[in-house]
């Protein structure tokens, strides 16, 4: 989990604690009981609520849509800004600026401000994230032969099951095909190391509204025959593959491996998710679809550990 979304999170619990404490002490006593209870108000929604909502919101919405947040620098900033915010509020409030006039009242709204500004920080970034890619539009163009290149040292095989840093960091140059086929948000280098490595060529077509057979086609440099009255073929000699490795009965699970299919031949491996990932995990819908690698890396655990615990039941209830 990134180091910002973390403090967000690590935020809202101390929160929550402060609110605790306060709602407690409003229960059993009398004392400044119109100021502490705007604190304590504030302090559960602004401190507790707002900062779980960052810090999911920030872990969890670039990685279910595929895009990045569009101004990472910003995030430390909302964080201080969002606490300082808060806190002067609050102790400008116990000292009863809300009431009074001139300088207390002044620092008051600052605070405010600052609270409103951080906000808006994580509102614009929100919105970069859930930002829709335009539909790609169908142009008829003449073709024309391309200039010839020095091939690449390795022909391009791939699978609809590969991960889009995979692909690119094998053959970099696809990046410029990525671009022509619409697909910025997960070919961008500024995410390389953190959504590419997770979305595969399936789900990245799917995304972008891409038929995955012509994506193929075109980044292993093939034309599939269309238009013609012909069936089209598949631009992969593999053909359309399900986004993980299938497993039967009696085998063992790999990294790869397909978690809907997994859980159809052994539902005794479910135990394992919801021990591991909370039974809400059954609700995501890229569930069924992901490999084990893959939900491991998104709840940021080493794939070999959730592995070595499914293939451990396996055993068992082949035996």
């Amino acid at each position: 989990m990134d180091k910002s979304a973390k403090l967000f999170i690590k935020a809202s619990l101390y929160y929550i604690a402060a609110g605790v404490f306060l709602g407690a002490h409003l229960s059993f006593f009398e004392h400044a009981r119109e100021q502490l209870r705007f604190v304590h108000v504030h302090v559960m929604l602004l401190g507790f609520m707002a900062m779980m909502i960052y810090g999911v919101a920030y872990h969890i919405l670039p990685r279910f849509n595929a895009r990045p947040v569009p101004y990472p620098s910003l995030i430390p900033v909302q964080f201080w800004m969002a606490n300082i915010g808060l806190w002067g509020m609050a102790a400008f409030y116990i000292l009863g600026a809300y009431w009074s006039e001139g300088p207390l009242r002044l620092f008051f709204g600052l605070f405010s401000a600052v609270e409103a500004g951080a906000i808006l920080i994580f509102v614009v970034n929100i919105l970069g994230v859930l930002k829709e890619e335009p539909e790609a539009q169908t142009v008829v163009t003449l073709e024309v032969p391309p200039a010839p290149q020095e091939p690449p040292a390795e022909p391009v095989k791939v699978a609809p099951s590969m991960k889009i840093a995979e692909i690119l960091d094998k053959w970099p140059h696809l990046e410029e095909v990525f671009f022509a086929e619409g697909l910025h948000s997960v070919a961008n280098p500024a995410v390389r190391g953190t959504v590419a490595r997770m979305v595969t060529l399936e789900m990245a077509a799917k995304k972008a509204g891409r038929s995955l057979f012509e994506l193929i086609a075109a980044l292993e440099g093939k034309k599939l025959v269309s238009g013609s009255g012909a069936p089209a073929a598949p631009a992969h000699p593999e053909g359309f593959l399900p986004m993980g490795a299938q497993i039967k009965r009696g085998e063992m699970a790999t990294l790869k491996t397909q978690i809907g299919n997994l859980l159809e031949v052994y539902p005794e491996t479910k135990i394992i998710f919801e021990k591991n990932y909370g039974a809400a995990c059954f609700t995501c819908p890229g569930q069924k679809t992901e490999t084990v690698e893959q939900t491991a890396m998104m709840h940021n655990m080493p794939g070999e550990t959730i592995l070595g615990e499914i293939n451990r039941v396996i055993k068992e209830a082949a035996g």
